[in-house]
């Protein structure tokens, strides 16, 4: 079965844009409002802003876990969506709302163990207390934002990544206002700096997933995918999202994991100046990876939209459109990492005159900041194009449910490279300090982007049949 019109380039590139630029841009704008956030927080002082960090990414292994799975129903629904069977779209939507409510009450009694936990990592009274407190909130903003993913991934499968994208401005503007009153202090609050960026993140997520739901629930969505029927609710669904979403789901874990430990531990063994540099790099590349995300979600949802049709070959043609468009971007990302690497970083540095620094004292540990996040933002530049490359072959995989594979290789990479690599140039070339860590950073995503492109294009993926057409062949 072959589509006549792909035969046009201009008509493929068209369909990749529509569906790359809206998701693209809301994952732009989620990361933009994780920006103004840490900037926000940066100006109450660095404890808070590492902190943060720190405690965001912790928060995010239990989440990123179920992230994963639940990105498989873009699979799903992409594929029925192509294969004309919409009700399907609906049921597998429905799964990944139960399994949301799952996994957010198995993560809930994290909170209990918070603080020995952050004690452990031993980045001090103050710092451990304030990694507590931002890191209880992030458990409690996990049901929410589960639930608002699980229905953003829906409208990705339908090809309607619009309507997720206007969800989310509205509730990152929200964000934004409510971070201002509650960080600082305004309308007559009390200024609670990080726990107020806590709140306002945790409030963002409840308005998206309110936004969301009603939306999904609506009567033109029912009416299409039977969104509201009490027969959407399926077993057989959940075993399908786990069966397939297990993969990736262990894969995202493991990739927060294993950075957060990288962060935390191997650039934290440098003390807080190298990890206040850090921070304030890896603020700017979620700026450049995360619209490459939307990019390969876009992916996920034409390759499956076309291997349910029948159409492998529009499928793969489509994932090479998708991995130029973000190789553009992320170049020219690159560039800018490159050429504007000290001013990004300084923008962030503003040292504590609480911390008891003469004038000249703070200025020297600005400039050492601005200096050892130069040296990041080079070795960022580095990577750009083999993560673009990573991303979106990752995501043109998933959508034909080529998860297991990206998996075994994600994870035997990450701790060879990040943590052991990175661990060995703590112990071996310590004189290169927190850059010696980020060199290994560098040579992971550059195995993982070659990788994920020998496996897509040696077309393993093409034997794989989630919607049983084998069975229904024979079973007639």
């Amino acid at each position: 079965m072959t589509d006549l019109r792909d035969d046009k380039v201009t008509g493929g590139t068209a369909e990749v844009l529509q569906m790359a630029w809206p998701a693209g841009l809301t994952m732009l704008n989620s990361v933009l409002m994780r920006f103004v956030d840490g900037l926000m927080v940066s100006r109450v002082g660095p404890a808070a802003f590492s902190a943060q960090l720190v405690a965001g990414m912790l928060a995010f292994v239990p989440e990123s876990f179920a992230t994963g799975v639940l990105t498989v129903v873009n699979t799903y629904v992409s594929q029925n969506l192509g294969a004309r069977q919409l009700h399907r779209c609906g049921r597998y939507a429905w799964a990944g709302l139960l399994l949301a409510a799952a996994f957010a009450l198995m993560a809930a009694p994290l909170a209990a163990v918070a603080r020995p936990l952050f004690t452990l990592i031993g980045h001090g009274p103050e710092l451990s207390g304030l990694e507590t407190t931002y890191f209880r909130y992030m458990l409690a903003a996990i049901f929410p934002c589960l639930t608002a993913r699980v229905i953003q991934q829906f409208f990705f499968g339908i090809h309607r990544p619009r309507v997720v994208l206007v969800a989310s401005l509205i509730a990152n503007l929200f964000n934004v206002a409510a971070n201002y009153v509650l960080i600082f202090g305004k309308l007559g609050l009390p200024a609670l700096g990080l726990e107020g960026a806590a709140i306002g993140t945790l409030m963002s997520w409840c308005l998206l997933m309110g936004i969301m739901a009603s939306v999904f629930f609506s009567r033109d969505i029912h009416r299409s995918f039977a969104t509201r029927s009490r027969r959407s609710v399926g077993w057989r669904q959940c075993r399908d999202l786990l069966k397939v979403g297990y993969p990736p789901g262990l894969q995202f874990a493991n990739d927060v994991l294993s950075w957060s430990i990288f962060v935390s531990v191997l650039v934290g063994a440098f003390g807080r100046i190298h990890l206040t540099a850090c921070t304030a790099a890896m603020r700017w590349m979620p700026l450049s990876f995360m619209p490459a995300v939307g990019i390969g979600i876009a992916t996920t949802a034409l390759v499956g939209r076309y291997i349910g049709e029948g159409s492998p070959d529009v499928a793969r043609r489509r994932a090479h459109l998708a991995l130029r468009l973000a190789l553009a971007y992320m170049g020219l990302c690159a560039a800018a990492f490159w050429l504007f690497r000290r001013p990004m970083v300084a923008i962030f540095v503003k040292i504590d005159p609480s911390a008891g620094l003469t004038s000249a004292q703070a200025a020297e540990q600005a400039a050492e900041i601005v200096r050892i996040g130069g040296w990041i933002m080079i070795c960022a530049a580095v990577f750009q194009l083999f993560d673009a490359m990573a991303i979106v072959y990752i995501g043109a995989l998933r959508g034909a449910g080529d998860t297991f594979w990206p998996m075994v290789a994600t994870i035997v990479l990450s701790w060879l490279v990040i943590v052991g690599g990175g661990y060995a140039m703590v112990c071996f070339l310590p004189h290169l300090k927190s850059i010696g860590p980020w060199i290994a950073a560098a040579t992971y995503v550059i195995l993982l982007g070659v990788l994920m492109a020998w496996r897509f294009e040696s077309g393993a993926w093409r034997r794989i049949d989630l919607l049983g057409r084998a069975a229904e062949g024979r079973n007639p």
